[in-house]
């Protein structure tokens, strides 16, 4: 069989145009990030995958066909870095990783439901009790799941303390989109809590049917929006520069997208969706979900779009940042007036 010695760069770009995908589909059958694809991409032979993104790769080129394997063989410059050999002599990188699985959860001191929990807090998705048995004995531990146990075990101790639960900054909006989509972030979703002025990730970025599926498997959602007939509505619209009534508008064409949305339930889940407004000063734009909260200042004389956002998960141990902003929008929440 065909295998490869080492991954770089090299050989990841060979297969991906091997099985002809993108890179953003590619990223997507390994299971981890497009920049991680890209960076493997980009620096060719001087960047290697991690152990358990080997194991990823070899599965990858294992499970495909033959004219797949053929295409791959023959891209100028991999064949050097191939060799036949048999299974016995292979490293089990898949057995490797499904240990890595049990031994991060023994040393935890975690059944596999909390464990779970754990992961669930990693991720932007939340796993079962019966994916990580799997992941243990049969299947392979998907690629976020893996680099997710590879930076908790590399975190110094005292790192949770530095940084308070913070996993990511980005510049503006747009940047937060472009690394963490609301397709990433909602579709596996329990629960999501969100405050601002317009809330357009949630009513803009994500699709109608995309609420109506979350709803329907259980998800509760809670939407604050700022009052577009308030006081407060006005005095940011001259912060950020805009035509008096322009952001009072979106916000409405919002709330009326929500309301549509809760309109089309069925009547008994229709108490999973809560709408709401609240008139006073703005100062962040908040979206909890699950363990995970973004969080963006509302900055005088900068447009929202153009406000860095924070990324930070709940910790088990540590206080942290999360139930700050988590206390923020339940109180935020109180004070609201129901749609």
């Amino acid at each position: 069989m065909t295998t490869v010695q080492r991954w770089t760069g090299r050989e990841t770009r060979a297969l991906r145009h091997a099985l002809r995908m993108s890179i953003r589909d590619f990223a997507a059958h390994l299971g981890v990030a497009e920049r991680t694809v890209s960076k493997w991409e980009a620096g060719q032979e001087a960047v290697c995958p991690r152990p358990e993104m080997q194991a990823a790769l070899d599965t990858a080129l294992g499970k495909a066909n033959e004219e797949v394997r053929s295409r791959f063989v023959s891209t100028a410059g991999v064949e050097d870095s191939l060799r036949l050999f048999p299974d016995a002599d292979k490293p089990d990188f898949v057995s490797l990783a499904q240990q890595q699985t049990r031994r991060m959860r023994t040393a935890a001191g975690l059944n596999h439901e909390d464990f779970a929990r754990l992961l669930a807090s990693l991720l932007t998705w939340s796993p079962t009790a019966a994916d990580v048995r799997n992941w243990e004995t049969t299947a392979v531990p998907p690629g976020d799941v893996m680099l997710a146990l590879q930076s908790q075990e590399e975190r110094p101790e005292n790192s949770a303390d530095q940084l308070a639960g913070l996993t990511a900054v980005y510049p503006n909006r747009s940047e937060l989109s472009a690394r963490l989509p609301a397709s990433m972030l909602f579709d596996s979703a329990r629960e999501i809590r969100a405050t601002g002025l317009s809330l357009n990730m949630l009513c803009q970025d994500y699709p109608d049917r995309g609420w109506h599926a979350l709803v329907e498997k259980g998800t509760r959602i809670r939407c604050l929006f700022l009052d577009p007939d308030g006081a407060a509505m006005p005095a940011r619209e001259v912060e950020e520069g805009f035509p008096a009534g322009q952001l009072s508008a979106l916000t409405k064409l919002n709330i009326e997208t929500m309301l549509r949305v809760r309109d089309r339930l069925p009547a008994e889940l229709r108490s999973s969706l809560e709408l709401a407004i609240y008139d006073s000063t703005l100062r962040f734009n908040i979206v909890l979900v699950d363990g995970l909260c973004v969080a963006q200042p509302y900055l005088t004389e900068s447009r929202g779009v153009d406000a860095p956002a924070f990324v930070m998960r709940r910790q088990e141990r540590e206080a942290g940042l999360y139930p700050v902003f988590e206390q923020v929008f339940e109180s935020q929440w109180k004070l609201g007036r129901l749609l």
